[in-house]
């Protein structure tokens, strides 16, 4: 693996030099991901180069924030009351479209780096997101606390990482750092972007894609549980029956 990482990253290195007008260039060891039904998630490697630009690596410190953020679904998240000694779900918030994966890396802590303002302008970290909820009666901005609950039950997950991962400078403009993918993480396009910021500004910023897709008997059922779902339903019946009196046969014997 050191190897690996040596070789693309003087790759990234040369590209950076031949193209001096791109002040950052990023790349993944991995940007199709495949999940089979022996998929328990996957570790992937972000590497870069910062560029011969106005970012001078030479004489001022630069900070690279990374985010990481998945394809977007609706998502209800409810609250628990205490009524007579038993829970039960109280008020609920519909969030027509959250991230289904997120994570931010960083070199540093990102108040160490810049402001909440700049890293709001740009939308990094979770509480920059642009969360809206439906309330029934027409979008709204969701109240902090089920806003939270989110981040808790999607941590809790695996599936949001908030400066859980450093960004490591691995020598002059180049660095790296890795990404977590779960066994539950969802399936489509991913958005990999990463910013540069050099005493409290963003100097440059780059994006690029990740696949996570369904391959195999894998992909033929969710493609036949999504297309036709009467059938599939069916087919599960008919499955469970059969399983269940193939079951008695073999109990008998």
């Amino acid at each position: 693996m050191r190897h690996f990482l040596t070789i693309v990253l003087l790759t990234v290195a040369c590209l950076t030099i031949a193209t001096p007008s791109q002040a950052i260039v990023t790349d993944l060891s991995n940007k199709r991901i495949e999940i089979r039904y022996s998929f328990d998630g996957a570790d992937l490697i972000l590497f870069g180069a910062v560029g011969a630009t106005a970012i001078n690596t030479l004489y001022d410190k630069y900070d690279v924030v990374i985010v990481v953020r998945g394809p977007e679904t609706p998502t209800i998240v409810r609250r628990k009351e205490r009524v007579g000694g038993i829970w039960v779900n109280a008020d609920n918030i519909r969030f027509p479209a959250a991230p289904g994966y997120y994570a931010v890396a960083a070199t540093r802590p990102l108040e160490e780096i810049a402001s909440p303002i700049a890293f709001a302008s740009y939308g990094i970290g979770f509480k920059n997101l642009p969360l809206v909820a439906d309330s029934g009666r027409g979008l709204m901005r969701p109240p902090p606390e089920f806003r939270d609950a989110l981040f808790r039950l999607r941590s809790g997950e695996g599936l949001y990482r908030q400066e859980i991962d450093p960004v490591s400078i691995v020598d002059e403009g180049l660095f790296r750092t890795d990404v977590h993918l779960p066994a539950n993480v969802p399936i489509g396009e991913f958005l990999v972007e990463t910013f540069v910021f050099q005493k409290g500004s963003m100097k440059a910023r780059h994006r690029i894609s990740l696949h996570v897709d369904k391959e195999g008997f894998e992909r033929a059922a969710y493609s036949f549980a999504h297309e036709m779902p009467f059938l599939y339903g069916l087919t599960a019946v008919f499955v469970a029956l059969g399983a269940g009196w193939l079951a008695g046969i073999m109990g008998r014997k």
